[in-house]
């Protein structure tokens, strides 16, 4: 009877909140695949082998996730809006280590919206990053080749280290107008003007002048055009004054300098298929820890309905590195390259199966050998993937 009582009340104060609050949407993705990689090693003699990855793998379409948005009427078409998600790795659990690895905030952020545009404040993507997706085949398929490539650009724009969500981000996004729009952000490096931070100063520095509030900022522009079949999208994104809180004779001096990076990209749907490409272009001044890199990635793409139900896509990229040590000179100006294939197919509107492969060739003078499963790359070799899988959406 008691347990009756208990759960009726429950109920009572969830019925409240609900009626308080109709404009909150709880929503969220699963995304598990199992995934099959292998590579050669890159070594010779008795030491030559094959690298090889076997395992389930959250995310292979999107990560999994789930959060809280809304919207709250505020009269003369302005409204309050906030959005409040967290991400976890679905195929295993960090519970036994009460390390909290798996669970993230991947956006937490407030602002106001009207007919002249929405701003917003506290942690999400960047301006850049919202218009990359819709350029390429496969969205944001991790293992497709642009993305695993993306990861090794060290990318303002996108990037699986995170680039794309930022912390600390003011942000505005344009109405649209006859197909135009645009945005702009800035995310605050939040560094601040304390010699404290600096435990040793090279002779000729001084740590109040190297160190200041406007160091670490990351910003990006990005506009867009789209009409009909056809879209087009350029953004510019970067890091100003990067700085970290060590300090030594050897890497102190290689402070200071901005990261800078320019993206343009556009599809168009001819109906029976649609194309995509995009090209890329980034600039790391920093010299951080002696070393001045760059690179620019590429790729083309396309897309063919299968059905009612399915997509087929195909896609190529394929990144220039110009970085190395400017002091010893050491140059790693290689390419890295790679084809994929990936079929889609939609049970409903919130459930998809899916299946990619992959192959990435990383050159012998490659600056990255990072890719999207069990870390088994090695510089001349090539990588191959298998993943397939299932996505839900709720």
């Amino acid at each position: 009877m008691q347990k009756k009582i208990i759960a009726l009340a429950v109920a009572g104060l969830v019925s409240g909140v609900a009626f308080a609050q109709t404009n909150v949407t709880v929503y969220g993705v699963i995304d598990q695949s199992y995934s099959y990689s292998k590579s050669d090693n890159g070594l010779s003699g008795a030491a030559s082998g094959t690298n090889k990855y076997s395992g389930l793998k959250d995310g292979g379409m999107s990560g999994s996730r789930f959060g809280f948005k809304g919207e709250e009427a505020l009269g003369n078409g302005l409204k309050a809006i906030f959005t409040m998600e967290y991400g976890k790795d679905s195929d295993n659990d960090d519970s036994t280590t009460n390390s909290g690895s798996n669970f993230y905030v991947r956006q937490a952020f407030v602002g106001l919206s009207n007919n002249f545009g929405t701003a917003t404040l506290g942690r999400q993507y960047n301006a850049a990053s919202d218009v990359y997706g819709q350029n390429s085949s496969n969205g944001v398929v991790n293992a497709m080749p642009v993305n695993v490539l993306q990861g090794q650009a060290s990318s303002q724009i996108r990037s699986q280290g995170g680039n794309a969500r930022q912390d600390n981000v003011i942000k505005y996004v344009s109405p649209t107008f006859s197909g135009f729009s645009a945005r702009a952000d800035y995310a605050f490096g939040e560094s601040s003007k304390n010699t404290a931070l600096v435990a040793t100063v090279p002779t000729g520095y001084s740590a109040a002048t190297e160190i200041d509030t406007t160091d670490n900022g990351r910003y990006s522009v990005a506009g867009s055009y789209a009409n009909g079949p056809f879209g087009i999208d350029v953004s510019y994104a970067g890091q100003s004054n990067v700085r970290t809180t060590y300090a030594n004779g050897t890497t102190y001096d290689a402070q200071g300098k901005d990261i800078n990076e320019w993206y343009i990209g556009g599809r168009y749907d001819f109906k029976i298929v649609k194309v995509y490409g995009s090209y890329q272009d980034m600039d790391n001044n920093t010299k951080v820890n002696n070393a001045i890199t760059g690179s620019k990635l590429w790729q083309v793409g396309l897309s063919a309905p299968v059905g009612a139900n399915g997509t087929a896509m195909l896609e190529y990229a394929k990144i220039d590195f110009d970085s190395g040590n400017y002091k010893s000179g050491t140059k790693l100006d290689g390419s890295n390259s790679g084809w994929g294939i990936g079929y889609t197919h939609a049970l409903s509107k919130r459930t998809t199966l899916y299946t990619f492969v992959s192959q990435i060739d990383y050159d012998k003078d490659t600056a990255s050998t990072g890719d999207w499963v069990g870390g088994i790359a090695a510089a001349g070799e090539k990588t191959s993937t298998f993943s397939m899988g299932v996505r839900h959406a709720f």
